[in-house]
């Protein structure tokens, strides 16, 4: 059985991670960035799961960032709530820890999270990739909003549930994008979702069955829909218009304060 070091402080936390992890993996909580260490280092870990910070108040940036020049490819799983403290510092982990996952405690399942990342051949999905591109180029008011999107767009994910837990209420962000000159956020959101689709086709080479049941789209259809709209392409002329890295720089562009948005890039 797979054993996930843990770093929770409190025992509410630690027992809502228990409930939920139950018998895919054996356990071992700590509550300091330090002891977090000393567990990775010990060795015959399979996951790395942790809060922002430990029972100290510490980051446990510089040790996720240790842990992962120790074992490149050990899954990390930031497991944190959607506070307004998070969100100022989850920019911070993107850029400068590595094979990051996110869940947000209390709206995700860890569990579920989990299973994906020790379930072989393990593939890393775009958010971290998103987020590194994008954050730069937005400015610092939405960037929770970009970053939520960014990591977990699916077809599932609302607007309103992205603004939520970036902190805000839909209403608001709309205005404060419209006055900034940015797309709405539905767009933000539709984009991202589309970049993902895209990666999966792209990049890893999938079939749209595998996308659809990957993000959880009701029917295939819906990929081309999305890809449709947002940037004008088809599945089928996706690596034509330049794949999912000319899609992704086209919506970097859209994303610069008061700059129109690229002809292909849909507004609606």
């Amino acid at each position: 059985m797979p054993t996930v070091a843990i770093m929770l402080a409190g025992s509410a936390a630690r027992e809502q991670a228990r409930e939920e992890i139950g018998a895919l993996a054996t356990v071992r909580f700590c509550e300091t960035a330090e002891s977090l260490l000393t567990l990775a280092a010990e060795g015959g870990v399979d996951a790395v799961v942790a809060d922002l910070r430990d029972v100290a108040g510490s980051s446990v940036l510089p040790a996720l960032g240790a842990i992962h020049r120790r074992t490149p490819h050990l899954p990390l799983i930031l497991h944190c709530l959607p506070t307004p403290a998070a969100q100022r510092d989850l920019p911070d982990f993107v850029a400068v820890a590595r094979s990051l996952s996110l869940v947000f405690r209390g709206s995700e399942h860890l569990g579920l999270e989990l299973r994906r990342q020790l379930s072989p051949p393990r593939v890393v999905g775009p958010g971290e990739m998103l987020a590194r591109h994008l954050l730069p180029v937005v400015p610092v008011p939405f960037r929770a909003f970009v970053l939520v999107c960014a990591y977990k767009a699916s077809p599932r994910l609302t607007v309103s549930t992205a603004a939520r837990w970036s902190g805000g209420l839909r209403r608001t962000l709309e205005r404060s994008l419209r006055r900034a000159g940015l797309p709405g956020a539905g767009v933000v959101l539709g984009s991202c979702i589309a970049l993902h689709a895209a990666w999966w086709l792209d990049v890893q080479g999938w079939s749209t069955k595998q996308v659809a049941a990957e993000m959880g789209f009701s029917y295939a259809s819906g990929i081309l829909r999305v890809l449709e709209h947002h940037f004008g392409c088809s599945v089928k002329s996706l690596r034509r218009e330049g794949g999912f890295q000319e899609l992704l720089s086209r919506f970097e562009t859209s994303l610069l304060p008061g700059d129109s948005p690229p002809a292909r890039l849909q507004t609606g």
